[in-house]
């Protein structure tokens, strides 16, 4: 599992595991009304069950983190602006918890979700 180095300092360093920042990826996508879910590498996931090692790429260098990440959404959502909620609610879940920095979240909606 990757570590990814955020500080260095006089006590020592920090570093966060791959794995918490794909938990803070899914908090953030947990609380967003219309997102089905993610997708990614042939394995569809819902939000609900707390999976979220499916999240195509988190990727940091210099304290900057990139996430890529392909959204579910519900059918007759505003995609654009749920695709924009996404990126700011990521942005703002990792930023306030860590040290870190978002340099972009790119997302793909790939799927629609219908409700029956």
């Amino acid at each position: 599992m990757k570590s990814y180095s955020s500080e260095q300092n006089q006590m020592g360093s920090i570093k966060y595991n791959e794995d918490v920042l794909k938990i803070m990826v899914g908090m953030a996508l947990n609380g967003l009304e219309g997102v089905a879910g993610i997708e990614g590498k042939g394995a569809v996931g819902i939000l609900g069950r707390k999976n979220f090692s499916y999240i195509n790429k988190i990727s940091v260098e210099d304290s900057k983190v990139v996430v890529d990440l392909s959204l579910v959404v519900s059918y007759g959502m505003d995609l654009q602006a749920k695709a924009r909620e996404t990126q700011q609610k990521i942005c703002d879940t990792i930023e306030t918890m860590t040290d870190l920095r978002i340099s972009a979240v790119n997302v793909t909606v790939v799927n629609l979700e219908f409700n029956e």
